[in-house]
């Protein structure tokens, strides 16, 4: 009994670790000329092409919002770099330009 338990534990938890989705993007900066979107993840659980892809559509729409706050209404993602965000977490900081 014990074993199986362990087994359907572990199963599920590979299973978890392959379908894991980011968080929703977070505004991190924002100056009329750029904004920063930052989206963190577990590190126990790897993103599958398709999750990462939705993640950054999420992100670009969230800038595209934030950008036409202001007087360049069109966003277009410059960078991405890694930021520490804690032990169990990754961290991904998208920087987008705010274009007339």
């Amino acid at each position: 009994m014990h074993n199986k338990f362990i087994m359907a534990l572990g199963t599920t938890l590979a299973l978890a670790a392959c379908t894991d989705t980011a968080s929703e993007p977070i505004v991190t900066s924002f100056n009329e000329a750029s904004v920063g979107i930052q989206i963190q993840q577990s590190t126990f659980a790897v993103m599958t092409p398709e999750a990462e892809a939705a993640a950054v559509a999420k992100a670009d729409a969230r800038a595209q919002e934030i950008c036409s706050r202001g007087p360049n209404r069109r966003a277009e993602r410059a960078s991405s770099r890694q930021v520490p965000a804690g032990e169990y977490m990754i961290s991904t900081e998208y920087l987008y330009l705010c274009l007339k």
